[in-house]
């Protein structure tokens, strides 16, 4: 349905959104692509992994006034980002860590009779299980050299019943301060708690390090 063109124009971040939004609306209205999509077949696997998570970064990070441009390929940045000159400010690499085989197994139930696997437990466990596969990643992700890239870790964990969650704050909270301790060859670190909440690693990284250095 989508295009690698259509995915590549330059788009303000409230226009990428929009365009994010239309391929939502699309999906939801094919039950083929649909399928596709959950399987991440072609290039829904782009747009799921790639440009949602941008479309919510970009709309949080950037005003209207500057221009993000997808970038698909293997050239170790997923997006550029322009200023209103036109002028190169960033570059952005998108990774959303996962546990690959159980989403693939996921998938093809929800394709085969409509719904997943269920799971019972407390609230957040399912933030808990992310631990190991965002760490793992990120450890993985310090050991290339991103040089000027911004590297946004992006994770979408079920939301609390309760908005104001004490319990779900402090798993993002003890998340983000794990990762704050590796080291990354990078401009800038975030950690992006889709669809609407961004963190600084880097800020909290200097926090914890000025921390360790009072007597």
């Amino acid at each position: 349905m989508i295009t690698s063109s259509e995915i590549e124009l330059p788009r303000s971040p409230s226009g990428l959104r929009d365009f994010v939004e239309q391929y939502k609306r699309e999906i939801q209205a094919d039950t083929h692509e649909r399928h596709l999509a959950i399987k991440k077949v072609g290039l829904h696997k782009q747009i799921l992994e790639e440009l949602i998570p941008l479309g919510c970064f970009a709309k949080l990070r950037y005003d209207d006034s500057y221009t993000v441009h997808v970038v698909l390929g293997n050239q170790g940045y997923d997006a550029e980002v322009y200023d209103k000159a036109g002028e190169v400010v960033d570059y952005i690499e998108i990774t959303i860590p996962h546990n690959g085989k159980a989403k693939a197994d996921d998938a093809k139930l929800v394709v085969g009779r409509g719904y997943g696997q269920t799971h019972v437990g407390e609230q957040g466990d399912d933030f808990e299980a992310l631990f190991p596969h965002v760490l793992s990643t990120c450890r993985d992700k310090a050991l290339k050299d991103y040089g000027g890239c911004t590297l946004v870790v992006a994770i979408e964990p079920m939301p609390p019943f309760d908005p104001f969650d004490a319990r779900y704050e402090q798993k993002i909270k003890a998340l983000v301060c794990k990762i704050a301790q590796i080291k990354f060859k990078a401009k800038k670190v975030f950690l992006l708690v889709l669809p609407d909440r961004v963190f600084d690693v880097d800020t909290i990284a200097n926090t914890l390090f000025n921390q360790a250095d009072v007597p």
